[in-house]
């Protein structure tokens, strides 16, 4: 199943109408809208922290959210240039426009600085971008505390909400990186007193086409994981998968995203044992620890996309 959260009606509506979900009445925290035959969920949480996690938990927890599962979050943002003075909104280039729609592959939690990385594993058509996480709506009057780091600042901007950090964290008790995806349009810099409901909905809209072609991909692989005859899940699959992962010195979480990768990688028809072989050849396999185990998997991903 794909898990839809977002944070307000208005960017729930496009999906609704999109994917035909249908209410159920049966929740009364949260309002839940599922269409079973699509094997989709939408839970709309409410804003900030606290709303996000609950909802999450929630809902992961009554379905009992699985390794076939993904989590993704959709939803509008800020946009917050490093190049700006307080004071002074920065001005949109044309990558990063109202509208502009990111992959998030770095959070930050600007209240207690942990970042989370989601392990970005499918194919995508997305810009990409790092998001900080705030407790209240930003304002244009000064930067934030908490900056990303170097390399955001080089990219000139970053995007900013107050769920993502929150959504991560409540997901990772049910779903591993590689099932968490993170998509945020932006609707302001920082004058959220313009932003209204019939803007997000026409933002989310006028993306809806990419979203919904992400959403196929993860239906998909969601599909396919839940097929045990499918021979990638017999015995030459945890062969390959168990080597690779005492070659990487994986922890669980990173294992589980290696054995998730190579089931892409096989349903992609890629051809990822050439390249494994022309890595242990370079001797780059086997690695001496698990950090060097974590640059070489990372480089493996590289040299397949």
């Amino acid at each position: 199943m794909i898990y839809l959260i977002t944070a307000i009606y208005a960017e729930a509506h496009p999906f609704i109408t999109r994917f035909e979900l249908k209410k159920d009445s049966s929740h009364t925290r949260f309002q839940v809208f599922r269409n079973a035959e699509a094997d989709l969920c939408l839970v709309i949480s409410g804003t900030g922290a606290v709303p996000a996690a609950t909802a999450v938990s929630s809902i992961c927890t009554e379905y009992n959210a699985g390794p076939g599962d993904f989590l993704l979050n959709v939803g509008i943002c800020a946009q917050i240039s490093t190049n700006s003075t307080p004071g002074h909104e920065a001005k949109s280039t044309n990558a990063c426009r109202t509208g502009a729609l990111f992959l998030c592959n770095k959070i930050k939690e600007q209240v207690t600085g942990r970042t989370f990385y989601p392990d970005i594993l499918y194919r995508h058509t997305f810009a990409e971008a790092q998001i900080l996480t705030g407790a209240r709506p930003y304002q244009a009057a000064s930067l934030p505390p908490g900056l990303p780091d170097n390399r955001t600042k080089d990219a000139g901007f970053f995007l900013y909400d107050m769920e993502a950090a929150a959504v991560y964290q409540a997901g990772a008790y049910y779903f591993g990186p590689h099932q968490m995806s993170f998509l945020k349009v932006i609707s302001d810099t920082g004058n959220t007193g313009q932003v209204t409901s019939e803007l997000v909905e026409q933002l989310l809209c006028q993306n809806m086409d990419a979203i919904a072609d992400y959403i196929a991909t993860l239906q998909t692989a969601s599909q396919e994981s839940g097929k045990d005859e499918h021979p990638i899940h017999k015995s030459a699959l945890p062969r390959e998968a168990d080597q690779l992962c005492l070659d990487l010195h994986c922890s669980r979480t990173m294992a589980e995203s290696v054995r998730q990768h190579i089931r892409y990688w096989t349903l992609a028809g890629m051809d990822y044992l050439t390249v494994l072989e022309e890595m242990y050849l370079e001797g780059r396999l086997p690695c001496k620890d698990k950090r060097e185990g974590k640059q070489r998997f990372e480089e493996l991903k590289a040299r397949l996309l």
